[in-house]
């Protein structure tokens, strides 16, 4: 974790405060990817095709967008609010699953797009000086998360109960919003507090190319981790806690590349970083979907989750250093969000219309490709200073 840097208001306070903030990121981490790998059990349990279980990955990643919309300048009072709605739907889930499923989901991803863009906006306005290598290491904290999550459902029994699930999830997100609700007021600045003033709009091309590379980056990456338990059960016949592990793989890879992240800006800038790893991960997919034995998917998932890692953090990183105190820098996130809805359930009915999931992740390579183009904009943008919001 960053150090703190000197400043009127820091204090074992704003030490607890991050604290909490990164290891809410650790549950949040587990709780994006919570859906994805239980989809191969849930759908033989509920009989859902490809199609079904890629409509309820679009309503987490759409309500997490939404929830992003959400996100003002009171960052600590609509994070806590997010864990209180996840907590809710949680509970909420449990007399009845199959009624309640789709708005439950949709509420769980509403209140974790609050709770998530709240901490990164928080973060990245704490550590200005060192705004990339924050951001990594608190999305560091998300893959964590995200790669023990597999680990612990691949654990669960085969009849397992909802409860077994819902209650420990309703449990920690309640335990978040109570950690962040004594901060409410608290602001990340480290000066004088920031005058209650209206606050500019960041200029609408900054906000539409880094929209275009967070929804692009968040689609592929939800869309590759979320179905890769089932792509393993299809690809090379692995049972449910095998899958899980090819899943776990994938994030297990994420993490260490977030945690390789702020070595590698030591000797590269974020924008050559940026470009470098979307080469990268346009490889990386194609190794993927060319997988055809055990070694060859773990090979893939693990080429994925490291090439991508960096991607998403040094996004934030560039876009939060021309945007400042913008106040539209939460489309920027929703944007992101979207892209998660949108490639997971393209994915889903691609793969339902030519019965192949090979096929259907096929639209992740597209979305890597028109990435990669829109990263070399980016970069060439960052030459021609494109104006900020200050």
């Amino acid at each position: 974790m960053p150090s703190s840097e000197p400043g009127p208001r820091a204090g074992p306070r704003i030490s607890f405060v991050v604290a909490s903030l990164f290891a809410g990121f650790l549950f949040a981490g587990s709780a994006t990817v919570l859906l994805g790998v239980m989809l191969p059990r849930l759908a033989a349990q509920y009989h859902l095709s490809d199609s079904s279980s890629g409509t309820f990955l679009m309503i987490q990643y759409a309500t997490c967008a939404s929830g992003a919309l959400l996100v003002r300048q009171r960052l600590m009072m609509t994070l806590a609010l997010g864990y209180l709605l996840m907590a809710a739907a949680a509970v909420a889930l449990l007399p009845a699953p199959r009624v309640l499923a789709a708005p439950m989901i949709g509420l769980f991803g509403l209140g974790l797009g609050m709770a998530m863009t709240s901490t990164s906006v928080w973060i990245g306005r704490r550590f200005t000086s060192s705004r990339g290598s924050a951001l990594s290491l608190l999305n560091f904290c998300w893959s964590g998360g995200a790669s023990l999550c597999p680990l612990i459902v691949a654990r669960l029994p085969v009849r397992f109960s909802l409860t077994e699930i819902c209650i420990p999830v309703a449990l920690l997100g309640a335990a978040f919003a109570a950690l962040a609700l004594p901060a409410r007021n608290l602001s990340p600045a480290r000066g004088p507090a920031p005058s209650a003033g209206p606050s500019t709009a960041a200029p609408l091309p900054l906000v539409a190319l880094f929209s275009g590379i967070a929804f692009l980056y968040v689609g592929v990456e939800a869309a590759v981790g979320n179905w890769m338990s089932t792509y393993a059960v299809r690809t090379v016949s692995w049972n449910f806690p095998k899958s899980s592990l090819a899943a776990a793989c994938f994030w297990g890879a994420l993490l260490a590349g977030r945690g390789l992240t702020p070595l590698a800006l030591r000797l590269l800038t974020e924008t050559t970083l940026h470009l470098l790893s979307m080469v990268a991960a346009c490889f990386a997919i194609l190794l993927l979907l060319s997988a055809h034995s055990a070694a060859g998917l773990v090979t893939g998932a693990c080429t994925c989750g490291l090439s991508l890692a960096p991607l998403y953090p040094l996004t934030i990183a560039l876009f939060l250093e021309r945007a400042g105190e913008a106040r539209n820098v939460g489309w920027v996130f929703a944007t992101a969000g979207y892209g998660g809805a949108a490639l997971s359930w393209c994915t889903g009915v691609v793969s339902a219309a030519v019965h192949s999931l090979r096929a259907g992740l096929f639209v992740t390579l597209a979305a890597a490709l028109v990435m990669l183009g829109l990263s070399l904009q980016m970069v060439s943008s960052m030459g021609r200073k494109l104006p900020s919001a200050s």
